[in-house]
């Protein structure tokens, strides 16, 4: 009997790693499988499934997904963990949870004194390397060495829209070789727009969208040091629009001054109207002390960027 168990702080890491392996087994031994979603089903009809048996196959793939959150799983883990122990059924079992479990749980003891347990984890940016040279391999494709970087960065160093952008970029390949024209041209900067939305947001006043935005941007991970800059960059940009105005400057005479896109205009110029010169010096005062105190480890970024947010 072959089972494992996949957990981690990354649910689309583990679910990936747990379809790989139970696809590898189906066409090695050519099984079925069964899919089970545990979270949703009572004890007895878990119990039940189980036990039940293809009449057509002796031997099958039991995917049971997020037994740990059933609220009676106490009621059946005890009879599945009695079930794996005795190694009496033919079934090979994968158990998958989209949370890390609590190393001191006897679901967790079991299946690591077995040293059937895959654990992933949220990856940073060195590890993200680490797993998109081997997804790359994974999917027979190579990279040309400049296009690594920026494939990383326009997907943010999330991997499951990383995963996403290489089979579509598969798709157009020659010879699976992916290039950095092919990056730049089909891999949209999520990353860029998203920042981009949230300035224009600030600039308008609209509180409750900036907040949205800022707080996906922070889910994913994304660099508050990177944040801030780009902060610092539009209050760069709002207080050249306002002395631009005070030489009376046209909109498109701003647009070639900054080098920015024409339609970012005009809510450069409607924020260069509320920005007095006392609240741009204050808010460059506020930028500054964040980022030192943000170096110096005083106060935990996230939380220096959203209160940073709030002032804006």
């Amino acid at each position: 009997m072959k089972y494992k168990l996949y957990h981690g702080q990354s649910a689309y890491l583990s679910l990936q790693s747990a379809h790989r392996d139970i696809e590898k087994e189906k066409d090695e031994n050519q099984l079925k499988v069964l899919t089970i979603n545990a979270d949703t089903l009572s004890a007895q009809q878990i119990i039940d499934t189980l036990s039940s048996q293809d009449l057509f196959s002796s031997q099958r793939i039991v995917f049971l997904k997020r037994v740990y959150s059933n609220k009676n799983k106490d009621d059946f883990l005890t009879e599945i963990i009695t079930l794996l122990e005795t190694g009496t059924s033919p079934d090979y079992y994968f158990f998958w949870e989209d949370q890390k479990i609590r190393t001191n749980t006897k679901y967790y003891k079991f299946f690591k004194e077995k040293d059937a347990i895959v654990e992933k984890n949220n990856l940073d940016k060195r590890t993200f390397f680490t797993w998109l040279k081997d997804e790359l391999k994974e999917l027979g494709l190579e990279i040309e060495s400049n296009a690594t970087r920026l494939l990383a960065e326009r997907t943010n160093y999330n991997p499951e829209r990383c995963s996403n952008e290489l089979k579509k970029l598969k798709l157009i390949s020659k010879d699976n070789k992916i290039t950095r024209s092919e990056v730049e041209n089909l891999t949209s900067d999520t990353l860029e727009k998203d920042i981009w939305n949230l300035i224009d947001a600030i600039n308008i006043e609209n509180t409750e969208e900036s907040t949205k935005i800022l707080e996906k941007l922070i889910s994913q991970n994304v660099d508050a040091n990177y944040i801030i800059s780009m902060l610092t960059r539009n209050l760069r940009l709002i207080t050249l629009t306002k002395y631009l105005l005070e030489e009376s400057s046209s909109a498109g005479s701003i647009s070639k001054t900054l080098k920015v896109p024409p339609f970012t205009v005009p809510s450069l110029i409607n924020s260069s109207k509320k920005y007095s010169d006392k609240k741009i010096k204050m808010l460059y005062t506020k930028m500054s002390n964040l980022d030192y105190q943000i170096k110096k480890g005083l106060i935990e970024p996230n939380l220096g960027v959203t209160l940073l947010s709030t002032i804006l």
